[in-house]
C-alpha cells in the first residue's frame, strides 16, 4: 500500500483561515449586537455557517491511498474507493482556476463539482491530477502528483 499525502496550499491556508475568522466574527455580531434576529434567528444562522464549515472540512482530501485492488480518496471525515478495473484514464492537470458550479472555492480546498462535470476535492492547485473511471472523473491534488500517476499506471497496467 502506498500512502500519498495531500496538504493545502498557501493560497487555501490564507481562504481558509480568513473565512472561518470572518464567519466568527459574522456569528458573534449577529448573536450579541442585533437584536433584529432575535437569540432564535441567530442560533439558527450560526449552524447554518458552523454547518457548511463542517461539511467542507468533512469532504476535504488528506490522502491518497493505494491498495491491491482499489485507489482509495481517503478525506477528513470518511472515503471514496475507486476499484482500479474502472479507472479509464490518469493525467496531471496544469494550475486552473477550476470554475466550480458549487462548492467550497478554496474553504479547505476546492470541493465541489466544477464546471466539467468532475469531482472536485484539490487542495492545491499546482499539483492536480484528474482520474476518470466509468461513470465519474476526479480532480484531486497530491504533494507528489507525478509519483502517484506512475504507481496508478503501473498497477493499471499490470492488471491488464
Amino acid at each position: 500500500m502506498k500512502n500519498y499525502k495531500s496538504k493545502s496550499s498557501f493560497s487555501v491556508k490564507l481562504i481558509t483561515i480568513g473565512t472561518v475568522v470572518v464567519m466568527g466574527i459574522v456569528v458573534l455580531s449577529i448573536l450579541t449586537l442585533n437584536e433584529k434576529y432575535g437569540i432564535i434567528g441567530g442560533i439558527i444562522i450560526s449552524l447554518i455557517i458552523l454547518s457548511t464549515l463542517i461539511y467542507f472540512y468533512a469532504n476535504s482530501l488528506k490522502k491518497i491511498l493505494i491498495e491491491e485492488k482499489h485507489l482509495t480518496l481517503e478525506k477528513n471525515i470518511g472515503k471514496i474507493e475507486i476499484p482500479f478495473s474502472d479507472i479509464i484514464k490518469i493525467e496531471k492537470l496544469d494550475f486552473s482556476n477550476l470554475s466550480m458550479t458549487y462548492g467550497s472555492k478554496g474553504v479547505f480546498g476546492y470541493i465541489g463539482n466544477t464546471m466539467d462535470d468532475s469531482i472536485s476535492m484539490v487542495n492545491d492547485r499546482k499539483n492536480m491530477v484528474r482520474i476518470i473511471t466509468n461513470d465519474k472523473k476526479y480532480t484531486i491534488s497530491s504533494e507528489r502528483p507525478q509519483d502517484l500517476i506512475k504507481d496508478i499506471k503501473n498497477v493499471l497496467q499490470h492488471r491488464v
